[in-house]
């Protein structure tokens, strides 16, 4: 390999974009929890409803906005839509072989969210002494 060259695969740029989204989450634990949550069904929300009504979902929710807008970033990232553009106002207008590839992409995004809320965000748990962990 050449030196200095990084090549990086698309699974390797979703991993780091997902890593770098829930690192720079506000550190307040109900919302860290929330977020979490939020993550954790989405891939069930989209393969059950669909992408377009899963950012509607998504984006219509105070404690839901914030994954809206991890894959309003992600979406704009890898030009599926405008940099100044909110990804439900473009789908709704968007050919159908277009919709179906973003789906495809956010699902794909959407698997490495919830690896990554589950790493990165731990439950608090009481151990054997009644303290709590990372303490």
């Amino acid at each position: 390999m050449v030196e200095g060259l990084k090549v990086k695969t698309l699974e390797q740029e979703r991993a780091n974009f997902c890593l770098e989204e829930v690192k720079n989450l506000p550190k307040e634990k109900d919302k860290r929890d929330k977020y979490k949550a939020n993550a954790r069904r989405l891939p069930a929300f989209i393969v059950s409803n669909g992408l377009i009504s899963t950012l509607a979902f998504y984006k219509s929710k105070e404690e839901t906005k914030p994954v809206y807008y991890t894959l309003n970033k992600w979406l704009q990232k890898r030009g599926y839509i405008p940099r100044d553009k909110d990804a439900l106002e473009e789908f709704v207008n968007k050919d159908f072989q277009i919709l179906r590839l973003a789906t495809t992409e956010i699902l794909a995004l959407a698997n490495w969210l919830k690896r990554t809320v589950e790493i990165e965000i731990k439950e608090e748990k009481a151990n054997s002494l009644g303290e709590r962990e990372g303490q």
